[in-house]
């Protein structure tokens, strides 16, 4: 399994989940995969607990409406299991819609992000809001409605991709400047393999 640098790593609500380094959400939550393309990456989402944590930590659900999910989940363990699978389809097509995008990554965002805008709901002073009683799906929802607000508002060539060993995050990057996920961890890495290759040559 990849190895993660710990400083690419957080405790959100006792969970071990990975740090925010791409300034969007939806491409935060691609993140939870480190190592894309690699034979054994490194997944954080192993649970419905963890994917309900992220949300908290991403600022997508407050700290009590996670919890009381998290708690929904232990007594509705099978239905908590396919909210997880449909969160992780909806990374691979995220990922994919910004990378390799094809029609049916598109079509599968655009479908979550759809759902989310059909269970939102228009509330005085707070706007449109996707209610609690949305239930276990209340994480997925969320993640669609940042997915869809991704894809509307941002050219996706201005999305990059950590060229790091075993890494691939996505980040954020309008001026084009930006390599790495993040200069500390894989930008380092990278300067010490190229001084190491030229020392041995």
């Amino acid at each position: 399994m990849v190895s993660v640098d710990p400083r690419f790593q957080r405790l959100v609500d006792g969970l071990l989940l990975p740090a925010r380094v791409a300034g969007d959400p939806a491409l935060d939550f691609c993140n939870t995969r480190a190592g894309w393309g690699a034979a054994e990456p490194r997944e954080y989402l192993t649970s419905y607990d963890h994917l309900a944590a992220w949300g908290r930590g991403a600022g997508l659900l407050g700290h009590a409406v996670a919890a009381r999910l998290r708690r929904q989940a232990k007594s509705k363990s099978a239905a908590a299991r396919r909210v997880l699978h449909r969160a992780l389809v909806l990374r691979d097509a995220i990922y994919a819609t910004c990378t390799e995008p094809t029609a049916a990554s598109w079509d599968v965002v655009a479908a979550e992000a759809h759902r989310a805008a059909t269970a939102a709901v228009l509330l005085r002073n707070e706007g449109w809001v996707i209610p609690e009683s949305a239930g276990l799906d209340l994480p997925v929802l969320e993640l669609g409605r940042a997915a869809g607000a991704l894809l509307a508002s941002t050219d996706l060539t201005t999305v990059g991709r950590c060229p790091g060993q075993d890494c691939g995050w996505l980040f954020v990057d309008p001026r084009g400047r930006r390599r790495w996920c993040t200069m500390a961890v894989c930008g380092n890495r990278a300067k010490a393999r190229r001084h190491a290759q030229r020392a041995r040559g």
